[in-house]
């Protein structure tokens, strides 16, 4: 009979833990890979602080012991109006396909919550599936993913099918085809009332910009992951291997936006956070103008976002709708949801209800 063991995550591990993530991502992603300057990033430099992390191993024939499984919870900080909280994502939660009758999982990631509940406001998950199996543990909420994406004010339909063409043959003369054709969407996008200014990472984060942003947006942004230059610098500016672009705008009365897009893919772009304040369907739309025609004039044919069903105020979410297209068979996909647990220390500080999150997909962590 096969001997298991638990424990609390050691820097050791580093290595082989990261060899067996890869491992089970490539059993869904087969070209998925990770260097552990990537999960140095993640698992130590977060303004938050480190990830909470255990391990389950198994015994060798010869004695040795390796690891089979994991759960960490990577704290984000967070802000609510006025309240500072800190929350934390499940991350790199796993058990080798091998085990999953042998070792009763669920168990293990309620010892590692109850261990860790007192120090976080709020936890929350991400994935297929994920609402139902941490019910048990107290997690609550219907929220999902919804991918949005644009491509065409008039040929939307053409432009996605064809920038999948020239995803999936990355090369000439489909890459010029592709450039030339996002020319033309430029040519018929509608004209913006302003032009973005745009920021390396390097630039962005010596901007002064960010330097009293959140302090403004945090009011009327709901429950969210703060903003701060150093959040962002993490999430974005200082990931290791990232190609982030920043863009930014002040409106003449006081109204400021931003956008972080990955521009990692030439021809596919995803905004990877988005926030205007005050959050006004007026700025959003003319937000949207200004990014639809920057993402043409550099050649991409399409530009997405992930937004959760609940995240955005309704007068939002109608102007996504109608600037922004689902996929055509996003009915059939598997749902990604977001449940949530509240923990007793975010009861009291949030006086025992959920509020609505508002996230965007590159906020979670790997």
């Amino acid at each position: 009979m096969a001997r298991f063991r638990t424990r609390r995550f050691e820097p050791t591990d580093e290595d082989e833990l990261n060899q067996r993530y890869v491992e089970i991502m490539r059993m869904n992603w087969p070209d998925f890979s990770r260097s552990l300057d990537l999960m140095r990033w993640l698992w130590y430099q977060a303004p938050g602080g480190s990830v909470e992390s255990w391990v389950i191993e198994t015994e060798n024939p010869d004695g040795s012991w390796r690891i089979i499984g994991h759960h960490g919870l990577c704290p984000v900080r967070f802000t609510f109006g006025d309240l500072d909280l800190l929350c934390a994502k499940t991350v790199n939660t796993f058990l080798l396909p091998e085990f999953r009758t042998k070792f009763l999982y669920l168990r293990f990631e309620q010892q590692c919550l109850a261990e860790a509940h007192s120090h976080f406001d709020a936890t929350y998950s991400n994935g297929p599936g994920t609402a139902r199996m941490r019910k048990a543990l107290g997690y609550t909420g219907t929220d999902a993913w919804l991918p949005l994406e644009h491509c065409s004010d008039s040929l939307d339909l053409a432009t996605k099918l064809f920038s999948r063409v020239v995803h999936r043959v990355p090369r000439a003369p489909f890459t010029q085809m592709g450039r030339a054709w996002a020319a033309g969407c430029a040519m018929s996008a509608r004209k913006p009332s302003f032009e973005w200014t745009e920021y390396s990472p390097e630039e962005a984060r010596q901007s002064q910009f960010f330097s009293d942003f959140w302090q403004q947006a945090r009011t009327t942004a709901g429950m969210t992951p703060r903003r701060d230059a150093a959040d962002l610098a993490w999430r974005f500016w200082q990931r290791p291997g990232s190609n982030f672009v920043t863009l930014v705008h002040e409106w003449a009365g006081g109204a400021r936006a931003y956008c972080i897009v990955d521009v990692s893919h030439p021809i596919l772009y995803y905004i990877v956070d988005m926030v205007v304040t005050p959050p006004r369907p007026d700025l959003l739309d003319a937000v949207l103008d200004a990014l639809f025609l920057w993402r043409a004039r550099r050649g991409a044919l399409s530009i997405s976002i992930w937004l959760t069903s609940e995240g955005q105020p309704p007068e939002l979410m109608e102007v996504f709708f109608r600037r922004m297209k689902t996929h055509p068979l996003q009915r059939f996909r598997p749902r990604w949801e977001v449940p949530r647990y509240l923990s007793p220390r975010g009861r009291e500080t949030l006086g025992g209800s959920m509020p609505r999150w508002n996230i965007t997909q590159m906020m979670i962590p790997l």
